[in-house]
């Protein structure tokens, strides 16, 4: 759940934690819903009873990306449905655990680095994939990485990460361990995040 993550951050760096949101409220949850055609998962609900995301673009909270409130989330669900096609070239790790399209109804993207890439919560996983999965999406992402099991997994270690240390800020610029982009930082962390 995110509020050991919030608590973190108002211990650790108190700047990063000025910007997330009050809970989400029912109406943006039932909008969220609709739009993915399914409930949410438990742990995106509790997630999102916790804290909408944050306000403004920078810092981005999560180790430099944005932590997208719903009504976002939905903004940019809505922009990639409009893009969304099957695609075979696109691979995913573990194989067959992330669909091969650019994007599916099931996705519910939460962090953004701006540049259409991100982490969605993936509730049509690939056949060898568990419904609620946290990914990376974006035209960046090849292949795309199941990053944890689920949200609460997730946010369970990104609090232990900055409590660690690995979260450092500069003026607008929010890093995990250094690295000019947490997306690229997954590349060589051992996935999934527990």
């Amino acid at each position: 759940m995110s509020a050991a993550f919030g608590d973190a951050l108002r211990l650790a760096l108190p700047a990063l934690a000025a910007p997330l949101r009050p809970p989400a409220d029912s109406a943006d949850v039932q909008a969220a819903e609709a739009a993915l055609g399914q409930p949410l998962p438990v742990a995106v609900r509790q997630t999102y009873a916790t804290h909408d995301g944050q306000d403004g673009i920078l810092p981005g909270v999560l180790f430099g990306l944005t932590w997208l409130p719903l009504k976002r989330a939905l903004q940019e669900h809505t922009t990639w449905m409009d893009l969304a096609q099957e695609d075979a070239s696109l691979t995913s790790e573990p194989d067959g655990a992330i669909r091969a399209v650019n994007f599916s109804q099931g996705w519910l993207p939460f962090a953004t680095d701006g540049g259409g890439n991100g982490l969605a919560v993936d509730l049509d996983p690939g056949p060898v994939g568990t419904p609620g999965q946290v990914i990376t999406y974006g035209p960046d992402e090849q292949p795309r990485r199941v990053v944890s099991a689920d949200l609460t997994a997730f946010y369970a270690w990104a609090a232990r990460a900055v409590e660690a240390g690995d979260l450092t800020l500069s003026g607008d610029d929010a890093r995990y361990q250094g690295a000019s982009s947490f997306l690229d930082a997954l590349r060589d962390l051992p996935l999934p995040l527990a």
